[in-house]
């Protein structure tokens, strides 16, 4: 950028020492091709593993550019992937109850518990019937009842826990256990979007103009790795003096040559500054205004792929214009 500012201000100068009164049509401006480059970096920070690029190459769009080292982020992914299956394990447990060997030692309780109140029932009519007749005191009928009654309540008791271990764990319990596998898949595609992070493709067709990291070295979060220049993001400017500055106008074509340069080449004016510059020494007097310049940008209507940022160019305003 250095040297075109140079160039810039060589050019600046020479159309202020030009001659006053000198028909725009009739000559050239001076100028140089602006490049608007397209800076594609790392979303996170890593070593650059693979470099798919060499300065100069043409690429299109979708082109893998480079990739950083994946090694870190793939451990995570596989760290991710095991509590994610770890917490779904969990939830499905909470949804079934207990498990079928839990449930048939239940079921083998209740079947204990129903024959005692079966025996313990029997029991008590025996005695019931006894005591009717005189045989049984009425203490072994009381003893009979309460066995009875023991018997009974613990059948019901191992019913209700049979019941409650067919059933699934309390709701809030079934929550929690889903905000954990909710946060567990959050992780996973976190480090899934990092994994796609570590590698770039060109975002359009273009040129390689710069490599700023070679394979081996770190690269920062949001440092450029590589610079591209598509082919409609080249820009001609050039200055016109403050005399001259009324032949010029937003949306006119102006003609292009330079060495190289399709025959044909036009450009649409597409930016005329509003800010006059001076062109050195700057002296604030009459004979200053001879020196003010206004920069003017023009955008290429036809190839411009052949244009090189920094390369000087004429320009020539339509004849007849404003």
């Amino acid at each position: 950028m250095t040297r075109i500012a140079a160039i810039a201000l060589g050019l600046a100068l020479s159309l202020a020492l030009a001659a006053c009164g000198e028909d725009p049509a009739s000559r050239p401006y001076q100028g140089y091709v602006e490049g608007e480059f397209l800076l594609v970096g790392a979303k996170v920070t890593g070593q650059l593993a693979t470099l798919d690029v060499a300065a100069g190459d043409a690429v299109e769009a979708g082109d893998r550019l480079f990739g950083l080292d994946p090694k870190q982020a793939e451990a995570r992914r596989t760290e991710a992937a095991a509590r994610l299956e770890q917490a779904e394990a969990e939830l499905q447990n909470l949804l079934k109850g207990k498990r079928p060997l839990e449930i048939a030692v239940i079921e083998a309780q209740v079947d204990e518990a129903r024959a005692r109140l079966a025996l313990a029932d029997a029991q008590y009519k025996r005695i019931d019937r006894l005591t009717g007749e005189h045989v049984a005191s009425q203490s072994q009928l009381d003893d009979a009842r309460m066995s009875r009654d023991v018997a009974k309540a613990e059948l019901e008791r191992l019913k209700r826990e049979l019941e409650t271990a067919r059933l699934p764990a309390r709701e809030d319990e079934i929550e929690a256990s889903r905000r954990n596998v909710n946060a567990a898949r959050a992780t996973l595609d976190a480090v899934a979007t990092e994994l796609d992070d570590l590698t770039q493709s060109a975002p359009r067709a273009g040129r390689v103009q710069e490599i700023f990291y070679r394979e081996g070295e770190i690269v920062p979060a949001g440092r450029p790795v590589v610079s591209l220049l598509p082919p409609d993001n080249r820009k001609i400017r050039f200055f016109v003096p403050e005399a001259e500055l009324s032949a010029v106008s937003l949306g006119e074509e102006v003609t292009v040559s330079c060495d190289g340069c399709p025959q044909t080449l036009r450009a649409r004016i597409s930016f005329v500054s509003d800010e006059a510059e001076y062109t050195p020494p700057v002296i604030f007097s009459v004979e200053s205004r001879k020196k003010l310049v206004y920069k003017v940008e023009a955008v290429p209507s036809g190839p411009a792929s052949a244009l090189k940022p920094g390369q000087p160019v004429d320009v020539a305003l339509a004849p007849g214009g404003p």
